[in-house]
């Protein structure tokens, strides 16, 4: 048991340095092209999605959101629900994270996924829907947020490889999953995380 909460506490850790690797570059971009930036609090055009993280972001989304005052996870909770219904129903998406005035409950903690949208992101050709394609290049294509880069492309130096941080993403929650003994390939729905705020085992 020690052992194991040692390798989850590497793991963690881990995980913690691709965040601050990925929030450094990604804030790096943000400051040399902010005129071409339309991404501000409560712009939240892209949590509107049905999203599911990995194994080790879900322990990090759970300990945050166990760290919020009482009204606010029982705010989430109620949240978390709704959203769970609207999914099975198949109706608009919206993710259940986001407060009232479209700023998100656990913005310092928000996963990898949320921390990059709006950015320019290369992906492997025919990895993306082709209408979310800005550029093609020879070794990939590269998507970001119509409502950014509208009048200046980013260079290439400024995009960043979404296909490298889900494989690092991908190590390090397979480590987390020999720790803990979960499956790693398994996902966890924001709303279903958001909706067991309440749960004592947070």
């Amino acid at each position: 048991m020690w052992q194991g909460a040692v390798r989850l506490g590497a793991v963690s850790d881990e995980y913690r340095a691709l965040v601050e690797k990925v929030a450094g570059f990604c804030q790096g971009v943000s400051d040399r092209y902010r005129a071409e930036m339309a991404c501000g609090p409560g712009c939240s055009s892209c949590c509107h999605a049905w999203l599911s993280v990995c194994g080790v972001e879900r322990a990090q989304l759970t300990a945050a959101i166990a760290a919020l005052p009482d009204d606010k996870r029982a705010e989430l909770a109620a949240r978390g629900r709704e959203q769970q219904a609207r999914e099975q129903q198949g109706r608009d998406a919206r993710c259940a994270l986001l407060d009232a005035d479209g700023r998100c409950s656990v913005y310092a903690q928000r996963p990898l996924v949320c921390r990059t949208q709006g950015l320019a992101l290369r992906y492997p050709q025919g990895f993306i829907p082709a209408a979310s394609v800005r550029v093609r290049l020879a070794h990939g294509e590269v998507t970001h947020c119509p409502l950014n880069f509208g009048e200046r492309a980013p260079e290439a130096a400024d995009v960043l490889d979404a296909e490298r941080v889900d494989q690092l993403l991908g190590l390090v929650n397979l480590r987390f999953a020999q720790a803990s003994g979960e499956d790693p390939e398994r996902r966890y729905a924001i709303s279903a995380i958001a909706a067991a705020a309440l749960d004592p085992a947070l």
